[in-house]
């Protein structure tokens, strides 16, 4: 009772404070506790993740993460697997995705994400939607291989290939395999990625369709879910980040990814500590300012990102505000009513 009186006191609505008291029971002891209980950004092996949806959710058990959001890349195909296994684990899993968003250079949208948070991952236009960008963004990856080839690298298209599987073909799928067959001609992966495969890069090919940031907002909604711009300080060709967010919040944004491991992500890996603490805060208060919710989590990628499970995320008390907040944003459904 002491601790529901807390809550409310908090401002947190009566729900609100009865669902944080549920997720603390949920709790138990780990032998390796997250640094946050509720991480909303991860991916499994339906993108490019390494775990499969019921390892990633085990992993969470064992991390102590009890609040489990799963964002593959323009993916929903782990989200059934991922919700079975999370109520076999008792972790609470959030369905989403995250959008790749067109290029709009003219607007500063440059390799923007758009994670979708609640999502009906069976909402028809969101599937088909998605199948388009998985039919486009294959021919955009293997074009990308095929253009490493040329310039001498090798870089198996069948080899990429094996390694995505099943899962949404990815640059980190590329990168592994580049690094891997090309011993001595890479740093590392982030080389990869700078000089050759994002745009502007030597082997960059545009992608022939993708959705704009309008229509996958709409998308989202229509999914009934909340559109949530991802880790606004990490994209290294929007010249203005907060105007960039500012135009994003006037579309129809709903929530700002303002807590990220920045400092494990171009173009800020290896910072200081101070200066992820300071990105965080700037976008927190800048979320703030123009009426956002705020959301966290580690983009979590298993074995190919060097991020740790709720490395980065949400308290229970911020994720039962979110929560909160994004039930009244969300579009009423009517489909399934």
């Amino acid at each position: 009772m002491l601790l529901y009186h807390k809550f409310a006191q908090a401002g947190l609505s009566s729900a609100a404070a009865q669902g944080i008291i549920k997720l603390m029971s949920m709790q138990v002891q780990h032998d390796a506790p997250a640094r946050f209980p509720v991480d909303l950004h991860t991916h499994t092996s339906a993108s490019d993740g390494s775990d499969t949806p019921a390892e990633l959710v085990a992993e969470a058990r064992r991390r102590g993460v009890v609040v489990l959001g799963i964002t593959d890349h323009d993916s929903v195909a782990g989200l059934d697997a991922a919700l079975d296994a999370g109520r076999a684990q008792g972790i609470e899993i959030v369905p989403g995705v995250e959008l790749s968003i067109a290029n709009q250079p003219e607007r500063d949208f440059m390799e923007l994400h758009l994670l979708g948070y609640g999502i009906d991952h069976h909402e028809p236009a969101l599937v088909a939607a998605l199948q388009r960008a998985a039919e486009a963004r294959l021919e955009q990856k293997l074009a990308s291989v095929r253009k490493l080839q040329s310039l001498g690298f090798d870089v198996p298209e069948a080899e990429v290939l094996a390694l995505a599987g099943a899962g949404v073909l990815g640059r980190a799928h590329i990168a592994q395999v580049a690094l891997a067959r090309n011993p001595g001609r890479f740093r590392d992966a982030e080389q990869i990625f700078r000089e050759y495969i994002s745009p502007g890069g030597l082997a960059y090919v545009p992608r022939a369709h993708q959705i704009v940031l309008e229509e996958g907002i709409q998308l989202i909604l229509q999914a009934g879910g909340a559109p949530v711009l991802a880790h606004p300080a990490s994209y290294r060709q929007v010249r203005q980040p907060a105007a960039m967010v500012r135009r994003a919040a006037a579309l129809g944004i709903a929530g700002l990814e303002s807590r990220y491991p920045y400092d494990k992500t171009r173009p800020h890996f290896g910072a200081g500590a101070s200066e992820p603490a300071d990105l965080i805060s700037y976008y927190s208060d800048l979320g703030r300012s123009l009426g956002l919710g705020m959301t966290g989590g580690s983009d979590y990628h298993g074995r190919r990102k060097n991020v740790a499970l709720g490395e980065q995320g949400l308290t229970l008390e911020e994720y039962a505000a979110w929560r909160e907040y994004a039930g009244a944003v969300r579009r009423p459904r009517s489909r399934r009513e």
